[in-house]
């Protein structure tokens, strides 16, 4: 744990930077958890009716936190064909930042909105 008291408001804010920077990798990660539990129907193999129920059940998220997240997760997952032969995510410089910690969930309901 940084003393924060410690440290100068630059080095504070670098540190929070860094700090959410981190928590959105890890948020990414469990984006990629959640769209391969839906490539391979977990909530069918579980006995769920749907993979919200799974998340509302195991991470104890309310169903719309969860159906946001699966939602998220198939946006920056999902493949199209944009020239009928190659694939790629549905929104690939997205999923690119959000990869990188760059942006957060909320951010990337805003970009598909906007799309």
């Amino acid at each position: 744990m940084i003393e924060t008291r410690l440290l100068s408001t630059d080095e504070l804010l670098r540190s929070l930077v860094d700090e959410v920077t981190e928590i959105r990798v890890r948020e990414n990660a469990a984006l990629q958890m959640i769209a391969e539990l839906d490539r391979r129907g977990a909530a069918s193999e579980l006995g769920y009716r749907n993979l919200p129920q799974v998340l509302r059940h195991v991470v104890r998220w309310d169903l719309h936190v969860a159906t946001r997240w699966i939602d998220t997760a198939l946006l920056l997952t999902s493949e199209i064909t944009p020239t009928g032969s190659e694939l790629a995510p549905v929104l690939p410089l997205t999923a690119e930042a959000v990869a990188e910690g760059a942006l957060s969930v909320e951010h990337v309901a805003a970009v598909a909105a906007v799309m």
